[in-house]
């Protein structure tokens, strides 16, 4: 058995237990799991119910209107530009009822019946969960597409659950009408917005703003039984084609009772979340992390802020510059709370370095003074800096997400050790690592409040507990815990509990082989237990917490046999101010690796100045032999500070002008690279480089 020790972080008490079986769980509840938030709530549909009678006079969900939409020209293209208003609102109980008059005109309009499938294809909005709690109250599954996925992803979602009802964007109906005539049961479609595109007459188009404020008599509700399928969400994988997770009630609600516990959520002054605080929603709703944060908030009372990645701030790609300059979505709504994807972090963390290299002497100097105070702060469990520090120095850099955020969630990725600690510097509010899966239904670990353990996720939350399974081909095992060099539990991450979901999802009619194997691999019984295998390595830290180290999937031999993380190094090349995403090749068939960076634009134009290379498009810059060499010594420089392996470190370097986005497919929809893609679209690079 696993005897924890003390643990190096703030907390004096080991925050996870092993047991006997090698299964390790949150130590303020081992051998069992918290399973619903209270009694009564055992389903989705339960949990919004709750909160609409606890909370009838609170803002529930608030909007930014249009105020003007305009085409502006730059770099020989055009980008839209918006005039937003200030943020309206809906209070739970007028939120109540738009969802039951959804629900209502949707079964009455449609004749769906409890158990079949409804589609929502359109980006995060009070009207995509208005429309989900609309399905939920009638029984129905909600099936989640990313508006981003493209022709194939959304038209393979549609057909293979044979959904008959799509709740679209009007953006993107002019897509989704192109796909129609493959998709065989699709009979209805819901519009969120105005649209002036025509349907043929095998649809049927509902407008979603009717249906909301209908006045017809309200048809019973029919909700599901915990047992049962409440989504089917399609990931936006990095391989191969979309997977539907089917996620059942009881998942959900097991998910929010393991965060809503007194232990799990505890901001900066450390109390819990309550109804007072205020969330700004941005992320895809069509990501489980998003979804279920949402849910869980609702339930809690929360006021939620809708907002978009292109409007979060002044500068904001989609925000028109104006004088005063118009808020982003964070300033003008204020919110307690935020989570990130680190992708976006990393974005935070680059634009903040720049920005105060570009600023006089004086300023410098004093960023570097109230960031030395904040660390050390951080190395003691701490958060932000002294008082004096915070409010000349950091101020500025807090009001672009309104001042008022006391807490920060990080996930769906790794975060790098020096994005998670400068970040938290700055904003002066704790940024908490958790680690889950759309299989696992989200955060099955959180990191607790004040531990500050670089690249640490926490133990598992009261409803998960986690194993890890040997690994004889990357030498990671269990027994490394009594190896004096390594002292800790290593292997595969196996996720335990009612949050893991029921299996990927399979039409009878036409089973696709590939998924029946993943159902029979990727899910797997373990004395009685049902756990789901993650692919990511784990270890089991003294005090009981998981540190992700590796993916079985990014790891490749090389020519002399040593293994190569992929993502391991490009966890260390985002270190570099160079970079904005990075991305590491390996061939089995070399003795080294080489690195493709989509860089960071600004850094490149001063670094180009620096050598005195001036009047040249990015393009020549990137392919500039004196700044591939000055990027590449830099990154070089990043590894052996993470104290890489030579051969782990990249030997040579493609600095890429044009951008890897979820658009062109190079990247995921929680920005996550697709390595495949990335490697098919620059072979010819890597052909020449990789010699």
């Amino acid at each position: 058995m696993f005897s924890p020790r003390r643990s190096t972080s703030a907390s004096a008490q080991p925050l996870g237990v092993v047991d006997e079986r090698g299964v390790l769980w949150k130590a303020s509840r081992v051998g069992s799991f918290a399973s619903t938030p209270e009694p009564g709530v055992n389903t989705i549909w339960d949990a919004i119910t709750t909160a609409a009678k606890r909370y009838p006079a609170k803002r529930a969900c608030g909007w930014r209107s249009v105020l003007t939409r305009e085409m502006e020209p730059a770099d020989g293209k055009s980008f839209e530009k918006l005039t937003l208003g200030p943020y309206e609102w809906l209070t739970y109980s007028e939120l109540y009822a738009q969802i039951e008059a959804f629900g209502s005109a949707l079964v009455s309009k449609t004749g769906l019946k409890p158990g079949e499938p409804i589609v929502i294809y359109a980006d995060t909005q009070k009207d995509w969960m208005i429309a989900a709690y609309g399905a939920w109250r009638q029984g129905l599954k909600v099936v989640t597409i990313y508006s981003t996925l493209g022709e194939d992803g959304a038209q393979y979602g549609i057909s293979q659950t044979e959904a008959s009802v799509v709740v679209a964007d009007a953006k993107l109906l002019k897509l989704l009408l192109k796909i129609a005539p493959d998709c065989k049961k699709l009979k209805h479609v819901v519009t969120i917005g105005s649209s002036d595109v025509s349907a043929p007459p095998y649809l049927s188009v509902h407008a979603m703003a009717q249906m909301t404020s209908s006045t017809a008599a309200l048809v019973p509700p029919t909700p599901s039984k915990p047992s049962e399928c409440a989504v089917i969400m399609y990931t936006s994988g990095t391989t191969g084609r979309p997977k539907g997770v089917m996620i059942s009630h009881a998942n959900v609600i097991a998910l929010m009772a393991g965060t809503t516990c007194p232990t799990a959520v505890l901001m900066s002054d450390g109390t819990p979340l309550n109804s007072a605080d205020v969330y700004l929603a941005y992320l895809p709703l069509a990501h489980i992390m998003e979804l279920a944060v949402e849910i869980t908030l609702y339930f809690l009372g929360m006021a939620i802020g809708y907002g978009s990645p292109h409007t979060l701030t002044p500068t904001s790609i989609k925000m028109k510059q104006t004088r005063p300059p118009q808020k982003g979505d964070a300033m003008a709504l204020s919110p307690t709370v935020m989570v990130f994807a680190p992708a976006v972090l990393d974005k935070v963390y680059a634009g903040i370095k720049i920005k105060v290299a570009n600023g006089s002497s004086l300023k410098q100097t004093l960023f570097g003074w109230a960031l030395d105070d904040a660390l050390a702060k951080y190395d003691k469990g701490g958060v932000g800096p002294g008082f004096l520090y915070n409010a000349v120095v950091f101020s500025s850099v807090q009001a672009l997400l309104g001042g008022r955020v006391r807490m920060m969630v990080a996930g769906s990725a790794p975060l790098s050790a020096d994005v998670q600690k400068f970040v938290q510097s700055c904003f002066n509010a704790p940024l908490r690592q958790g680690y889950g899966l759309t299989e696992t239904c989200a955060a099955t670990t959180l990191c607790a409040l004040h531990d500050n353990t670089p690249s640490q996720v926490g133990p598992p939350q009261e409803s998960a507990c986690i194993t890890l399974r040997d690994w004889e081909e990357g030498n990671y095992r269990n027994r490394d815990a009594n190896d004096p060099a390594i002292g800790m539990r290593r292997g595969e991450i196996l996720i335990g509990g009612p949050a893991v979901c029921l299996g990927y999802y399979v039409n009878e009619r036409a089973p696709d082989a590939d998924v029946v194997k993943r159902n029979a691999e990727d899910f797997v019984t373990i004395n009685g237990m049902r756990f789901f295998c993650s692919g990511d390595i784990g270890q089991i830290t003294p005090s009981g917490c998981v540190q992700i180290i590796d993916r079985k999937k990014d790891l490749v031999k090389l020519q002399q046999g040593e293994y190569v993380a992929l993502s391991k190094v490009e966890n260390a090349l985002k270190n570099s101010s160079y970079t904005q995403i990075p991305y590491v090749y390996a061939l089995s068939s070399k003795s080294y690796c080489i690195a493709l960076l989509c860089p960071q634009h600004a850094a490149i134009r001063q670094l180009a100045a620096s050598l005195q290379i001036s009047g040249k498009e990015l393009s020549e810059l990137c392919a500039h032999p004196q700044i591939v060499a000055a990027v590449l010594k830099d990154l070089q420089a990043q590894c052996k500070a993470a104290k890489l392996a030579g051969f782990e470190t990249p030997s040579k370097l493609i600095l890429v002008s044009d951008e890897w986005t979820v658009e062109n497919d190079m990247l995921t929809t929680t920005m996550k690279i697709k390595r495949k893609p990335i490697a098919d679209r620059h072979a010819s690079e890597i052909k020449a480089v990789y010699v």
